[in-house]
Protein backbone atom coordinates (compact mmCIF):
# COMPACT_ATOMS: atom_id res chain seq x y z
CA UNK A 1 0.00 0.00 0.00
CA UNK A 2 1.23 3.57 -1.09
CA UNK A 3 1.37 5.86 1.90
CA UNK A 4 1.13 8.46 0.13
CA UNK A 5 -1.93 7.76 -2.36
CA UNK A 6 -5.28 9.74 -2.21
CA UNK A 7 -8.04 7.28 -0.74
CA UNK A 8 -11.09 8.59 -2.51
CA UNK A 9 -13.62 5.91 -1.07
CA UNK A 10 -14.73 7.95 1.84
CA UNK A 11 -15.77 10.60 -1.14
CA UNK A 12 -16.92 8.18 -3.59
CA UNK A 13 -19.52 7.59 -0.33
CA UNK A 14 -20.48 10.90 -0.16
CA UNK A 15 -21.47 11.49 -4.00
CA UNK A 16 -23.28 8.01 -3.87
CA UNK A 17 -25.61 9.38 -1.32
CA UNK A 18 -26.08 12.59 -1.16
CA UNK A 19 -24.73 13.29 -5.09
CA UNK A 20 -26.88 14.96 -8.20
CA UNK A 21 -26.33 14.53 -11.18
CA UNK A 22 -25.56 17.30 -13.37
CA UNK A 23 -24.81 18.08 -16.98
CA UNK A 24 -20.65 19.55 -16.94
CA UNK A 25 -19.85 20.53 -21.06
CA UNK A 26 -22.36 18.27 -22.41
CA UNK A 27 -21.80 14.76 -20.23
CA UNK A 28 -23.81 13.95 -17.18
CA UNK A 29 -21.84 13.70 -13.89
CA UNK A 30 -22.29 12.88 -10.28
CA UNK A 31 -21.05 16.21 -7.87
CA UNK A 32 -22.35 17.45 -4.53
CA UNK A 33 -23.15 21.29 -5.11
CA UNK A 34 -23.03 23.65 -1.81
CA UNK A 35 -23.94 27.06 -1.98
CA UNK A 36 -21.69 29.75 -2.04
CA UNK A 37 -21.32 32.99 -0.16
CA UNK A 38 -23.81 35.41 0.15
CA UNK A 39 -23.52 38.38 -2.77
CA UNK A 40 -24.73 39.88 -5.57
CA UNK A 41 -24.60 36.75 -7.34
CA UNK A 42 -25.62 33.03 -7.26
CA UNK A 43 -22.67 31.05 -6.10
CA UNK A 44 -22.42 27.58 -5.73
CA UNK A 45 -19.06 25.41 -4.99
CA UNK A 46 -19.07 22.07 -6.78
CA UNK A 47 -17.40 19.17 -5.98
CA UNK A 48 -16.32 15.53 -7.34
CA UNK A 49 -13.71 13.20 -8.89
CA UNK A 50 -14.29 13.85 -12.07
CA UNK A 51 -11.95 16.54 -14.03
CA UNK A 52 -13.51 20.03 -14.04
CA UNK A 53 -11.54 23.26 -14.91
CA UNK A 54 -12.39 26.82 -15.20
CA UNK A 55 -14.88 27.80 -17.86
CA UNK A 56 -16.86 24.59 -17.60
CA UNK A 57 -20.54 24.86 -18.31
CA UNK A 58 -22.46 23.41 -15.78
CA UNK A 59 -26.02 22.89 -16.32
CA UNK A 60 -27.84 22.24 -12.19
CA UNK A 61 -31.70 22.13 -11.89
CA UNK A 62 -32.27 23.46 -15.27
CA UNK A 63 -29.99 26.48 -14.84
CA UNK A 64 -26.73 27.42 -16.49
CA UNK A 65 -23.54 27.79 -14.14
CA UNK A 66 -19.67 28.32 -15.05
CA UNK A 67 -16.89 27.83 -13.29
CA UNK A 68 -15.25 31.11 -12.34
CA UNK A 69 -12.11 29.60 -10.23
CA UNK A 70 -9.34 27.52 -10.49
CA UNK A 71 -10.22 24.36 -9.14
CA UNK A 72 -8.53 22.58 -5.95
CA UNK A 73 -7.96 19.23 -5.88
CA UNK A 74 -7.09 16.73 -3.26
CA UNK A 75 -9.15 14.16 -2.21
CA UNK A 76 -11.96 15.79 -5.05
CA UNK A 77 -11.97 18.52 -7.17
CA UNK A 78 -13.33 22.09 -5.95
CA UNK A 79 -14.18 25.48 -7.36
CA UNK A 80 -16.87 28.34 -7.45
CA UNK A 81 -19.52 28.30 -10.17
CA UNK A 82 -21.94 31.49 -11.06
CA UNK A 83 -25.20 31.16 -12.31
CA UNK A 84 -25.60 32.40 -16.45
CA UNK A 85 -27.79 35.86 -16.38
CA UNK A 86 -28.21 35.90 -20.07
CA UNK A 87 -27.09 34.39 -23.00
CA UNK A 88 -26.04 35.99 -26.26
CA UNK A 89 -25.94 34.81 -29.79
CA UNK A 90 -22.99 34.45 -31.75
CA UNK A 91 -22.39 33.83 -35.22
CA UNK A 92 -20.79 30.33 -35.10
CA UNK A 93 -20.43 30.13 -39.44
CA UNK A 94 -20.39 32.74 -41.71
CA UNK A 95 -23.25 33.10 -44.82
CA UNK A 96 -22.24 33.67 -48.13
CA UNK A 97 -22.59 31.53 -51.52
CA UNK A 98 -21.33 27.92 -51.58
CA UNK A 99 -20.68 25.90 -54.97
CA UNK A 100 -23.50 23.06 -54.96
CA UNK A 101 -22.69 21.60 -58.80
CA UNK A 102 -22.61 22.65 -62.29
CA UNK A 103 -25.30 22.34 -64.91
CA UNK A 104 -25.04 20.06 -68.37
CA UNK A 105 -23.30 22.54 -70.03
CA UNK A 106 -20.71 23.55 -67.59
CA UNK A 107 -22.36 26.79 -65.76
CA UNK A 108 -21.90 26.58 -61.93
CA UNK A 109 -24.84 26.56 -59.74
CA UNK A 110 -24.46 28.67 -56.33
CA UNK A 111 -26.43 28.17 -53.19
CA UNK A 112 -26.65 31.03 -50.66
CA UNK A 113 -26.49 29.84 -47.25
CA UNK A 114 -27.58 31.97 -44.14
CA UNK A 115 -25.27 32.40 -41.13
CA UNK A 116 -25.67 30.03 -38.18
CA UNK A 117 -25.64 31.50 -34.94
CA UNK A 118 -25.67 29.67 -31.37
CA UNK A 119 -26.81 31.02 -27.91
CA UNK A 120 -23.94 30.53 -25.26
CA UNK A 121 -24.85 31.14 -21.63
CA UNK A 122 -23.03 34.03 -19.78
CA UNK A 123 -22.40 36.38 -17.01
CA UNK A 124 -23.35 39.83 -17.78
CA UNK A 125 -22.44 42.43 -14.97
CA UNK A 126 -22.28 46.06 -15.22
CA UNK A 127 -18.48 47.63 -14.42
CA UNK A 128 -18.54 49.59 -11.19
CA UNK A 129 -15.13 51.75 -11.66
CA UNK A 130 -12.83 51.74 -13.60
CA UNK A 131 -9.24 53.79 -13.33
CA UNK A 132 -8.44 55.12 -16.70
CA UNK A 133 -5.71 57.75 -17.21
CA UNK A 134 -5.18 58.26 -13.34
CA UNK A 135 -8.74 59.65 -13.75
CA UNK A 136 -11.60 57.31 -11.19
CA UNK A 137 -14.58 56.86 -13.64
CA UNK A 138 -18.10 55.22 -13.65
CA UNK A 139 -19.96 54.25 -16.07
CA UNK A 140 -23.67 52.78 -16.51
CA UNK A 141 -22.74 52.22 -20.35
CA UNK A 142 -20.14 49.93 -20.23
CA UNK A 143 -21.05 45.81 -19.00
CA UNK A 144 -18.63 42.43 -18.74
CA UNK A 145 -19.68 40.10 -20.50
CA UNK A 146 -18.09 36.33 -19.23
CA UNK A 147 -18.41 33.28 -21.29
CA UNK A 148 -16.86 30.01 -21.77
CA UNK A 149 -13.84 29.98 -24.14
CA UNK A 150 -14.19 27.25 -27.20
CA UNK A 151 -13.84 27.38 -30.71
CA UNK A 152 -16.69 29.22 -31.08
CA UNK A 153 -17.02 32.04 -29.07
CA UNK A 154 -13.17 32.58 -30.06
CA UNK A 155 -14.78 33.70 -32.90
CA UNK A 156 -16.09 36.94 -31.33
CA UNK A 157 -14.54 40.23 -32.96
CA UNK A 158 -13.46 43.62 -31.27
CA UNK A 159 -16.84 45.98 -32.59
CA UNK A 160 -19.17 43.26 -32.54
CA UNK A 161 -22.20 44.28 -31.49
CA UNK A 162 -24.81 42.17 -29.20
CA UNK A 163 -28.28 42.37 -27.51
CA UNK A 164 -28.35 41.96 -23.85
CA UNK A 165 -31.36 42.65 -22.01
CA UNK A 166 -32.87 44.79 -24.69
CA UNK A 167 -29.63 47.02 -25.20
CA UNK A 168 -27.39 46.93 -27.85
CA UNK A 169 -23.53 46.07 -26.76
CA UNK A 170 -20.32 46.73 -29.15
CA UNK A 171 -17.02 44.65 -28.03
CA UNK A 172 -14.26 46.93 -27.31
CA UNK A 173 -12.09 44.49 -25.68
CA UNK A 174 -11.37 40.83 -25.30
CA UNK A 175 -9.61 40.02 -22.33
CA UNK A 176 -8.15 36.10 -22.34
CA UNK A 177 -6.27 35.98 -19.33
CA UNK A 178 -8.67 33.36 -17.40
CA UNK A 179 -7.43 30.17 -18.96
CA UNK A 180 -10.85 28.78 -20.35
CA UNK A 181 -13.45 32.20 -19.82
CA UNK A 182 -14.01 35.08 -22.23
CA UNK A 183 -14.53 38.50 -20.66
CA UNK A 184 -15.77 40.94 -23.00
CA UNK A 185 -15.91 44.52 -22.12
CA UNK A 186 -18.86 46.42 -23.88
CA UNK A 187 -20.20 49.55 -24.36
CA UNK A 188 -23.77 50.94 -25.61
CA UNK A 189 -24.38 52.01 -29.29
Amino acid sequence: MNPFAIDTSDFQFLLDSIGETVIIDNVLKKCIIQNGNIGDYEDKYIYTLDSIQRGNLIVYNEKNYLIISDVTQGKYKKALMRKCTHTISVMIQEGGQILVGTTPWGEEIWETVDPVYDDFPCIVEQEKITIDGGQIRTSDSEILITLQDNEFTRKIKLNDVYNVAGYQYKVIHINYTKTGLLILKCETV
